[in-house]
């Protein structure tokens, strides 16, 4: 249904007839005629307005944030300092802290500082900083009292719990963002080298074909396989990019600052040990978000049951994910690159031929592949096991909240 102001400012210039309306708003006469003004004024007044100027408290809150995320931009981008970006500069942030009644607030407060209403100020007791980040618990801090704040009715708080929720998943975005650029950029520079020595390889067979030292069948052997190598290249080199604009996206950065994102040539490697399973489900249930939620909704019970079941899941697909990291960096990587070494001691010994050379190059190929994606899958299981200590977002893979889901800080219930 048309607004009634945008109704009054078509039928004022329908009304005059100045030009021919027909082609973009139907039912409106045209014909010639002299342009009215109040038509005119009255779709200036539908154009967004300027801002007001900020005020000077304002202007320094916005100098030292800018101050703080130059110096982040200055080196490579770690998962940590990626999620104090998207806090400090995407613009959702501010959205959020408008609905919890915090416009204009301090984000360098947010990051760095325990709100001083929560637990006398003091960060939770139960908290483990191997998973549960101190900028996502100060920011949690912050945003947690106006949103459970007493007062409310249930449908003026969902608003509330939602803003709160917002604003903590998105410093797990940005980290699962960061993962997934930094593995895809790995994974480019290692197909990189890949084409440069499959290139080689072409190379050297098509002058050993051309004195007769090879088969056609070889050199069309090699040729595939340079030709696999860039085909991957440039699939790799896609989502590389993709995934780069997604972080940056993520981050809340554009134009020049955008432009001057760095991030490290590898993903970490593994810890020495995962992080066990002991006290994760019980220090959830006293921590998380939507638990505390669920109590002032009175449905402590239902949250407290699927806390357990989410932290149980993003435990389970962590160790799992440690597992299978390690099984391809402590065996198939190095059996890989074994049956190399034997494959070219048999080839210099006149054993095997040219063949049997490219294909153990696919296979050493398949194998680190194998073991950059089971590096990248770790780290964002771990991310998704911080994100379910939290309580906040919803887990990897789900589209979107459902009733039969479980309790979400947000959604509207009514207990019968």
């Amino acid at each position: 249904m048309m607004r009634p102001a945008l109704r009054a400012t078509v039928g004022g210039l329908c009304a005059a007839g100045a030009v021919s309306l027909s082609g973009m708003i139907g039912g409106c006469a045209s014909g010639p005629g002299a342009m009215v003004g109040s038509g005119l004024a009255g779709a200036s007044q539908l154009l967004p307005q300027e801002p007001p100027p900020l005020t000077a408290e304002q202007q320094a809150l916005l100098e030292r944030r800018t101050q703080r995320i130059d110096e982040l931009l200055a080196q490579p981008l770690t998962a940590e300092t990626a999620a104090e970006i998207a806090l400090l500069q995407n613009p959702a942030v501010e959205r959020a802290l408008e609905t919890l009644d915090m416009p204009g607030f301090d984000r360098l407060l947010l990051a760095y500082t325990v709100n001083p209403a929560f637990n006398d100020g003091q960060q939770p007791s139960t908290v483990d900083t191997r998973i549960e980040r101190p900028l996502s618990v100060n920011a949690m801090t912050w945003v947690s009292v106006p949103a459970l704040a007493g007062g409310y009715t249930t449908d003026e708080r969902g608003p509330r719990l939602q803003a709160a929720d917002e604003i903590v998943a998105l410093l797990f975005s940005a980290r699962r963002a960061w993962v997934q650029a930094v593995a895809a950029r790995q994974s480019q520079r290692y197909l990189d080298d890949v084409a440069v020595a499959a290139e080689a390889g072409r190379d050297i067979m098509e002058g050993m074909r051309r004195v007769g030292n090879a088969t056609e069948l070889e050199l069309l052997r090699a040729q595939t396989l340079y030709a696999d190598a860039i085909a991957n290249l440039t699939a790799a080199q896609l989502a590389a990019a993709l995934e780069r604009e997604r972080l940056v996206q993520t981050l809340g950065l554009w134009g020049a600052d955008a432009d001057r994102v760095q991030l490290p040539e590898r993903l970490a490697d593994l810890p020495p040990a995962p992080i066990g399973p002991e006290s994760l489900e019980d220090r959830a249930v006293a921590q998380r978000f939507d638990v505390r939620a669920g109590r002032i909704e009175g449905l402590a019970g239902e949250a407290g049951v699927n806390a357990r079941a989410d932290v149980r899941t993003a435990w389970l697909a962590y160790r799992g994910s440690y597992d299978l990291a390690r099984h391809a960096r402590d065996a198939l990587v190095p059996l890989a690159r074994r049956t190399s070494a034997e494959q070219l001691k048999l080839y210099n010994g006149m054993l095997i031929d040219v063949f049997g050379l490219v294909t153990d190059a696919a296979g050493q190929i398949s194998a680190v592949n194998a073991a950059l994606d089971a590096q990248r899958d770790f780290w964002l299981a771990e991310v998704e096991l911080q994100r379910a200590m939290a309580g906040v977002g919803f887990p990897a893979g789900t589209a979107q909240p459902t009733a039969q889901g479980g309790f979400r800080p947000g959604t509207v219930y009514h207990v019968h």
